[in-house]
């Protein structure tokens, strides 16, 4: 049986590949495929620009996602609530709505607490994590990659 860390060694190899292939089909560029040669007149070729569409915007997030595992853990820090409001580490990284976020949750999915990636919004009373609105964010422990 293979190990995680084989399949992300693996995973990490093909990084490079598909950042090209994104580079190649203009995707990062123009959001789309439209920087490339297509006849619009060619059914086959419109069928084709659909698909592959589709394929340069799973390996976009599958280029993010490499990308994001393969920075190192600069730190990892408790949250608390500054006087604004808004959650902060001890060296200054702060939360507001539509951040990203990296936490360790406890929340039964697994038997041990476990790190998510996920972003922080506000319900109108306070701020809370996407997709794990009953964890607390009061001494949340957290962790900041370096950004690439």
């Amino acid at each position: 049986m293979a190990k995680i860390s084989d399949i992300f060694i693996q995973a990490s190899e093909l990084q490079p590949g598909i950042s090209r292939l994104l580079r190649n089909s203009t995707y990062p560029r123009y959001d789309d495929l439209s920087g490339l040669e297509i006849d619009y007149e060619d059914g086959e070729q419109l069928f084709l620009l659909d698909e592959l569409r589709g394929v340069m915007e799973k390996l976009a997030d599958v280029e993010d996602c490499i990308r994001y595992i393969a920075q190192p853990v600069l730190r990892t820090e408790q949250l608390r609530k500054n006087a604004s409001g808004r959650y902060e580490t001890g060296s200054g990284f702060y939360y507001c709505c539509g951040s990203p976020i990296e936490a360790l949750v406890a929340d039964g999915r697994y038997d041990v607490p476990y790190w998510v990636r996920t972003s922080v919004e506000h319900d109108g009373t306070d701020y809370y994590l996407v997709g794990h609105r009953e964890v607390r964010m009061e001494g949340l422990t957290v962790r900041i990659r370096r950004s690439s």
